[in-house]
């Protein structure tokens, strides 16, 4: 291949890569909100099927509970559109006041918030629970610490321990309240970025212990956690023989065959057998209504945001960008696992929600501002930059051997 054609080949190469269907709107970023839009909509008809003979009786609408579902997605959708329009480097300045606000808002419902199933995370009848929001603003903080610490991250005294009481002041209060899955949720994600940003073998395995030995006394001091782990370990004794929450989840979604119920036919969920259909328990509704077609739908849809939210992380611009995408996308991707994985009894379960699918106003208002986020580093990745400008394309994941700071360029 002659130079002159060679030369033209990649300018082609780079021109389809920058397309768009709409004005100023790249590929990767309306692949990403289309899914999104998809599963948002999803979680709303689920969230009404599995309502609407309760809302009726208990409030006389049907639509109470899709209401404020709704309610929370035009709030997620208009802080998305702002998020996204924004440079996400400009975040950087708020992760500090974001992270004292956070811990500030654990500290108080601890103290003043409403007990509801047996923990005390919420205010305002249970429409704000603080551990939500501070799942994206530990990300956002840690995001922009990390980077910073360059090789002293490899250090015991400079870099792990620093990380440990960092996390412990978001995942301590979490544990106090108590909300278990919230805090592993978070603590998984935050070991995630750390190994991330260039983390020793002998950190992660130390992580890894640390980590076993806390879940260990957090199983021995709360009964309810005690329980759950004892309900888990007789299904794996015999799967066939599932009780209790499980059983019924798992009856449900066996019943829906291949194609489902369809909606409003869910007998599992109005006659009260599953509990909490529309949040915790919602792929139960997921399995009755639309089947394994719709319950293999929606793990594949949201399998192809997180795989698009690590292309995003991977082409980021900077250390700051990469993590930050990493993080959300991490977030969002383990959230799915553990919620399927308990209802399906392969791991103990925990009580998290499906993200985007499930009811919960703060769930739903956090995971749309941690997509914004995600949103903002795919529209300014480093390899739509490269390929306009014509240079070398290559790809930016933070680890040990990039640290370039948390600065913007």
């Amino acid at each position: 291949m002659t130079t002159a054609r060679r030369r033209w080949y990649e300018r082609s190469v780079a021109q389809s890569r920058s397309l768009t269907l709409l004005p100023g709107i790249t590929s990767l970023e309306l692949e990403l909100l289309i899914l999104l839009v998809v599963l948002v909509l999803s979680g709303l008809l689920l969230v009404y099927s599995a309502t609407y003979y309760l809302a009726r009786q208990v409030f006389g609408d049907p639509f109470y509970f899709v209401r404020r579902q709704a309610g929370a997605a035009l709030a997620g959708a208009l802080a998305l559109l702002w998020l996204w329009r924004v440079d996400y480097r400009r975040l950087q300045r708020f992760s500090i006041p974001l992270m004292l606000l956070g811990v500030a808002s654990l500290i108080a419902v601890l103290a003043v918030g409403e007990e509801r199933l047996g923990a005390r995370r919420a205010f305002s009848d249970g429409s704000f629970q603080p551990s939500e929001f501070v799942k994206p603003i530990i990300i956002l903080y840690l995001a922009t610490w990390l980077p910073t610490k360059g090789e002293r991250l490899r250090e015991f005294s400079r870099g792990f321990l620093p990380f440990l009481m960092v996390l412990s002041t978001v995942v301590i209060p979490i544990f106090l309240q108590p909300d278990l899955g919230t805090g592993l949720l978070i603590g998984t994600v935050a070991a995630w970025m750390f190994v991330a940003s260039g983390a020793t073998w002998i950190q992660v395995l130390l992580g890894l212990a640390l980590g076993a030995g806390v879940f260990g006394a957090l199983v021995q001091v709360h009964p309810h956690a005690m329980a759950r782990l004892l309900d888990y370990l007789e299904t794996l004794r015999d799967p066939e023989g599932a009780q209790g929450h499980l059983g019924v989840v798992q009856a449900a979604i066996r019943s829906g065959g291949l194609f489902g119920k369809g909606p409003g036919a869910s007998l599992y969920v109005l006659s009260g057998q599953v509990p909490l259909p529309h949040s915790d328990s919602a792929f139960a509704v997921v399995g009755e209504a639309f089947g394994f077609v719709g319950v293999i739908g929606l793990i594949s849809l949201l399998s192809i945001w997180v795989f698009l939210g690590f292309r995003t992380a991977r082409h980021a611009r900077d250390a700051f960008g990469g993590l930050l995408a990493l993080g959300v996308t991490l977030w969002i991707a383990w959230q799915g696992l553990i919620n399927l994985g308990g209802l399906t009894g392969v791991i103990p379960f925990s009580g998290i929600p499906f993200p985007f699918i499930s009811y919960g106003g703060s769930a739903l208002l956090s995971e749309l501002i941690g997509a914004g986020m995600l949103l903002s580093v795919a529209r300014r990745r480093e390899d739509e930059d490269l390929d306009r400008r014509g240079r070398d394309r290559r790809a930016y994941l933070p680890g040990a051997g990039r640290r370039g700071g948390a600065s913007g360029r």
